[in-house]
């Protein structure tokens, strides 16, 4: 049996200001709407290191102290790995800025929910919320949350 396979390595933050949580609005094609923050490991890269990396250049702010939280797991259309590592901030300096992935905005929880999320986020989200969870998976038919 083969112990190895290929992943892509990525991250999202949510980051939490009081009672509301800052919100990334993607233009991306692929995956369009409202997520958090985030984006992928580079070669060699701690996960933690790439968090702070990649909220830096998308929303200009720098977070101390990101706290794991969970992952969510899933197949890209070559049927590999893909690994998103969430992360919950609450302590962030700097300024707020947009990149090119798309506008930020600050909501409240509510807000978000009844947003248009972009795909299957809604089912992220608990993971962000609960700490009972940890991991979500989507394969094929199968879309679990634990």
């Amino acid at each position: 049996m083969k112990r190895t396979e290929a992943v892509t390595l990525t991250n999202m933050c949510m980051i939490k200001n009081k009672n509301k949580i800052l919100v990334l609005n993607r233009t991306d094609p692929v995956w369009p709407g409202l997520t958090f923050p985030g984006g992928h490991v580079e070669s060699h890269e701690a996960f933690h290191d790439s968090v702070i990396r990649e909220i830096k250049e998308e929303t200009g702010l720098e977070i101390e102290d990101p706290r794991l939280v969970g992952v969510k797991q899933f197949f890209d259309h070559n049927d590999d790995r893909y690994l998103v590592f969430f992360y919950v901030a609450t302590k962030f300096t700097g300024t707020l800025k947009a990149s090119d992935e798309g506008d930020l905005t600050w909501m409240t929880r509510e807000e978000i929910k009844k947003a248009k999320l972009a795909y299957n986020f809604d089912h992220d989200l608990p993971i962000f919320f609960d700490e009972k969870l940890s991991e979500h998976i989507l394969d094929g038919d199968r879309d679990q949350t634990y």
